[in-house]
């Protein structure tokens, strides 16, 4: 080590050890954290505060380092081996023990179990390890991705064939150009078995943690799987200007959420011609990424959902889950990546909801540089990992127009702009889409009229198993049920204003209280509304 080395201080790789503590599990305890992480430094005869080398005597430099290095082997589990040196600064003798990242992840104070034992580092910090980072270093230990694990249940071909089409579907959506949207090939139920979304065996289909995560299944096993959305009045979380949650298929959830993100920040536009342009404050297509890269890469065995905060001042995306062990945040800024859920990530690459693995960071860097907005922040806490980019003023003219010079001296917009047609093809557009003969209008109204009536009529005969509070919305999505047996949850939700999250909350209740069940898939199948003793279909 250099002089210039030491006075950087302790950091997440370095730790500074004045002399063997009395405690030899203090470092013992560091050295299992730099295992299970991406390796690290225990550094002996320098103090810890003041960076001051006090150094070891040659008589005692090697016992020291004997001990150490024994130490450090011999209460492990499984062992972990130093590598051991004696440096020279300012003509004193420190001792080095470097400790490179575990292949047989992991790595625990030996006498103390693995529950107990397991250490990890944060922030500099070494930090007793969360059940669920347990389980996630037993997984790289054994290059296993959590995601890829069998859950209970069978998988029908049918319900396979559904989730490959809507998949298909998601990714022509998402192409590019009609040249792309050409070559796109579906996707196959032996597609979903090699990617680990389903693992089959003979004849039959067994699901994996990211079939119910991709379908929407989540409410079991991922009560936490869903997006909080918010917009803050100022640059705190004191006061809401409104919020929402988007639950339900992951991918859905990033529409949902860019839906929302898009509301609360600023457009402009640009005239070209007889076209108007439409034009974010902020690169949208870093927002996606943002987004994109939480669903995929967060850790689902933790507690916690993503939450997307729009500020007056920033945008910040936060994901629960911990940085990969193998890497550290200048790296990721440079564009090395790792892959925390495999088979979603496969999913999300076909879908072109994520482009080449680690080219996001990147170009979220790139874009922010290209608008302007200044540099994005990129935090690891240790059980959350936040990404942040800034707002600034945006200048329209009366107009809405983004003013010219004020757009050439920032050099110009790289994001993502909307094209419209000319103001009159817009107008017509927008008539012949919302257009209704009157009798149209007459026999919806009625309809809705009488599964108003039927859903409060069942609510209130079923009252007393539906909680009070509850009981207004029951009424609403009871209504949408009988007016449309084959209504999804995501479907209620964008028809009733309420969040995914809520619609699955309510349909939940009204499961138990025995007025609907569900025949058929999640999103193939219909609901059977139930009077007491019988089965009502809808209409």
């Amino acid at each position: 080590m250099t002089v210039e080395e030491l006075k950087k201080g302790e950091y997440e790789t370095v730790e500074y050890k004045q002399d063997i503590p009395r405690d030899k599990e203090k470092y013992i305890k560091t050295a299992v954290a730099f295992a299970n992480a991406a390796g690290g430094k225990l550094v002996f005869g320098v103090e810890n505060n003041t960076w001051e080398v006090i150094g070891f005597s040659d008589d005692e430099v090697f016992p020291k380092y004997d001990a150490i290095a024994n130490s450090i082997f011999d209460q492990c589990e499984p062992p972990v081996v130093p590598i051991m040196s004696i440096e020279e600064i300012e003509e004193k003798k420190i001792i080095v023990a470097e400790i490179r990242s575990g292949m047989a992840k992991p790595y625990y104070l030996k006498k103390a179990g693995m529950m107990d034992g397991t250490f990890i580092r944060v922030a500099g910090v070494t930090r007793k390890a969360e059940p669920y980072m347990i389980k996630e270093l037993q997984l790289e230990g054994t290059n296993r991705s959590f995601d890829t694990e069998q859950v209970k249940g069978e998988v029908t071909a049918d319900e396979a064939d559904e989730l490959c089409e809507r998949m298909y579907r998601h990714a022509l959506e998402r192409c590019k150009s009609d040249e792309q949207r050409s070559e796109q090939k579906k996707v196959t139920i032996s597609q979903l078995v090699s990617w680990r979304i389903l693992i089959s065996s003979g004849d039959k289909y067994y699901p994996t943690n990211a079939w119910k995560l991709l379908t929407g299944d989540t409410e079991e096993l991922f009560p936490d799987a869903y997006i909080q959305m918010a917009a803050f009045k100022g640059s705190t979380r004191a006061v809401f200007l409104d919020r929402q949650e988007a639950a339900g298929p992951i991918d859905r959830q990033i529409e949902e959420a860019m839906s929302f993100v898009k509301k609360h920040i600023n457009l402009g536009a640009r005239i070209d011609g007889t076209y108007r342009e439409d034009i974010y404050e902020l690169p949208i297509d870093s927002i996606r990424k943002m987004i994109s890269n939480a669903v995929c890469h967060r850790s689902y065995l933790s507690a916690g959902s993503i939450q997307v905060a729009v500020f007056d001042d920033r945008l910040e995306v936060t994901s629960p889950g911990r940085l990969s062990t193998e890497l550290t945040i200048e790296q990721i800024v440079d564009g090395n990546s790792r892959l925390q859920n495999i088979a979603i990530g496969a999913a999300f690459l076909y879908m072109h909801i994520i482009e080449k693995w680690g080219t996001g960071i990147p170009r979220i860097f790139e874009n922010a540089k290209a608008y302007g907005i200044g540099v994005p922040e990129i935090k690891d806490y240790g059980t959350s990992f936040r990404i942040s980019i800034p707002r600034k003023p945006f200048e329209t003219d009366e107009f809405g127009v983004v003013d010219p010079s004020w757009n050439e001296a920032k050099g110009g917009y790289a994001g993502e702009v909307k094209h419209h047609g000319s103001a009159s093809d817009e107008a017509e557009d927008e008539a012949e889409h919302h257009s209704l003969t009157s009798n149209e209008a007459e026999d919806e109204a009625e309809l809705n009229s009488l599964a108003s009536k039927e859903a409060e009529r069942l609510v209130v005969e079923y009252a007393g198993n539906i909680s009070g509070k509850k009981r207004e919305k029951a009424m609403v999505i009871l209504g949408e049920m009988i007016d449309n047996p084959h209504i999804t949850a995501q479907e209620i939700g964008e028809r009733t204003g309420m969040s995914r999250a809520t619609v699955q909350r309510t349909i939940s209740e009204i499961k138990k209280a025995g007025i609907v069940s569900r025949q058929g898939s999640n999103n193939g199948g219909i609901w059977a509304i139930h009077t007491k003793g019988k089965e009502v279909s809808g209409h």
